[in-house]
């Protein structure tokens, strides 16, 4: 197993709420300026994560280990080996990025689109704590998409250290964020392709998108 860098930062964004809003456009440029040798994103939409970052998916585990011997971004799309099953997926590649980063050195990302939808509020999704609960220690930092934070696990979500809200779609959704110090008339009158930012770490906050004219907080946002 690779030695790792100890006093690596804990980093677990997410970008939240409905759909249309902008939230995969201001992902997308998450991703992109982080410097990282190696970006690990799950793609089970039909190749929507591909085609945005203009990279041929990979289908099954020897595609995988491939582009990890290439770097840069490796992109798993499921529907070749779990057809119709994002969920068990997911759970594989949350593994199989654990595995493989306690042999890489460096910083590394893991990303998903949807996060809601491949896991619940009921069931702790045990492959991907692992990563949330262990991966510090292998400079693996992450950033995640979702429609309603009060959709997912509740070990999930006291794992995220930023948040990137975006307008949402009902008062039941928004219960967990208004905890977290927003407010929720303001997520509410949000235009699309606006956020408010909030670092559950630091209490650093900002707004920023469209109309917005975004403030630095502990970790630059310009350009977002």
């Amino acid at each position: 197993m690779s030695v790792q860098k100890q006093d690596h930062p804990s980093v677990k964004v997410c970008v939240c709420g409905i759909s249309g809003t902008g939230k995969s456009t201001l992902f997308e440029k998450l991703i992109r300026r982080e410097k990282a040798r190696w970006k690990f994103l799950y793609d089970h939409k039909g190749g929507d994560m591909a085609r945005r970052f203009k990279v041929k998916p990979c289908r099954d585990g020897g595609e995988l280990l491939a582009a990890v011997e290439r770097g840069g971004l490796v992109i798993y799309d499921p529907g070749r080996d779990f057809p119709g099953r994002p969920e068990a997926g997911f759970a594989f590649f949350c593994d199989f990025v654990f595995t493989v980063c306690g042999e890489l050195r460096g910083r590394k990302l893991f990303g998903a689109d949807e996060l809601d939808m491949l896991v619940d509020a009921r069931n702790e999704p045990s492959e991907l704590c692992v990563i949330l609960d262990q991966g510090r220690t292998f400079q693996i930092d992450c950033y995640f998409i979702a429609q309603a934070m009060n959709g997912i696990h509740n070990q999930v979500r006291k794992q995220i250290t930023e948040i990137f809200a975006f307008t949402q779609g009902d008062r039941a959704g928004v219960e967990w964020l208004c905890a977290k110090g927003f407010v929720e008339s303001e997520l509410f009158g949000l235009k699309n392709g606006q956020w408010i930012y909030k670092n559950n770490n630091t209490g650093a906050a900002a707004r920023g998108g469209k109309h917005f004219i975004p403030k630095n907080a502990n970790r630059n946002l310009a350009g977002l």
